[in-house]
């Protein structure tokens, strides 16, 4: 699967073990200043391995970039998105974007109708009304908060208010 990264979540960590290639890590986190608090209401992860062609010192670089992924999967709990490399001049299947309540409006998660079919939480975080949220998007599906749907825009680099 190919995935267009369109925005990081708050919380970024790596993980080297002793024998093993170091890998990068990222979620949803709320700020407080400068720490991360983890408040998990959907807990995720994206995996970035050292083959996958990210670089850690300049996360940004990969913003607008596309990348092949496995398929999302479950484990103890938790959704894993495996990054494994770069792809280019292809057409991406996904796009991982980051939505938040400062931006995008109130978005009711325990709620039916929040989302379309295509579209697949990775990592939420809420406290309050505060949110964070790193989902997985096909080009066809949105989201509805409180200020209406959200949809990619034509050329897949943002998210768009389409109706309120």
């Amino acid at each position: 699967m190919y995935v267009c990264m369109i925005e990081f979540g708050s919380n970024w960590w790596a993980v080297r073990q002793a024998h093993q290639q170091p890998a990068w890590f990222n979620s949803a986190g709320l700020r407080h200043g400068r720490r991360v608090d983890h408040h998990w209401i959907w807990t995720g992860q994206v995996r970035f391995n050292r083959s996958s062609g990210f670089h850690p010192e300049f996360p940004q670089r990969a913003i607008g970039r596309t990348f092949f992924c496995e398929l999302p999967r479950i484990y103890a709990g938790k959704t894993h998105l495996l990054v494994t490399g770069k792809a280019s001049k292809v057409v991406p299947d996904e796009y991982l974007v980051m939505v938040t309540d400062g931006i995008h409006g109130q978005i009711f998660f325990h709620t039916a109708g929040w989302c379309s079919i295509g579209v697949q939480p990775i990592s939420i975080s809420q406290k309050g009304p505060r949110y964070e949220a790193l989902l997985l998007m096909r080009p066809d599906s949105w989201i509805r908060s409180e200020l209406g749907v959200w949809r990619l825009n034509a050329d897949g680099q943002r998210l768009q208010l389409c109706s309120g």
